[in-house]
C-alpha cells in the first residue's frame, strides 16, 4: 500500500509540474480552481492525465500534443482546450507551422467548418501571446 501511495505521490507532483510549466498560467489557475468543486475530476487531470500519461516515454511530448491537438479539433466545441494546447504544444516542441499543418490534412477527413474553426484559435492565440 505505502509503494501505491508513493506512486500516486510521484503523478501527482509531475503533473503539478507540467501545470506549471507547460501551461498557460490562466489555464492552469482555472484547472486548480476546479480542485476546490471536483477534486476527484480535478485528480483524473493532474495526477492521472498529466502525471501518468504525460509522463509515459515512448512518445515524446511533441508527439503526444500533436495526437491532443489533433483529436481536439477532430471534436469540435473544444475551443478552451484547442487554446490551451497551441499554447503546450509550442512549449513542447511543436511548430505554428505543424500546427498548420495539421490542420489542413483534417480539412479532408472532418470539413472546413472545424478547421477554420481551428485556424481561427490558432491565429486567435498567437496574437494573444504577442
Amino acid at each position: 500500500m505505502k509503494q501505491e501511495n508513493a506512486g500516486n505521490a510521484d503523478h501527482v507532483a509531475a503533473g503539478q509540474r507540467e501545470l506549471d510549466t507547460v501551461y498557460h498560467p490562466a489555464h492552469a489557475a482555472w484547472l486548480r480552481q476546479l480542485k476546490s468543486f471536483c477534486p476527484d475530476y480535478f485528480s483524473i487531470i493532474e495526477e492521472f492525465g498529466l502525471g501518468n500519461l504525460w509522463q509515459r516515454p515512448l512518445l515524446s511530448a511533441r508527439e503526444k500534443e500533436l495526437i491532443v491537438f489533433s483529436t481536439l479539433i477532430t471534436q469540435g466545441d473544444a475551443e478552451i482546450q484547442i487554446r490551451q494546447h497551441v499554447h503546450t504544444g509550442l512549449k513542447r516542441g511543436m511548430r505554428v507551422e505543424e500546427m498548420l499543418e495539421c490542420v489542413i490534412l483534417l480539412a479532408v477527413y472532418i470539413g472546413v467548418p472545424r478547421t477554420l474553426t481551428a485556424i481561427h484559435i490558432i491565429k486567435s492565440e498567437l496574437e494573444s501571446m504577442q
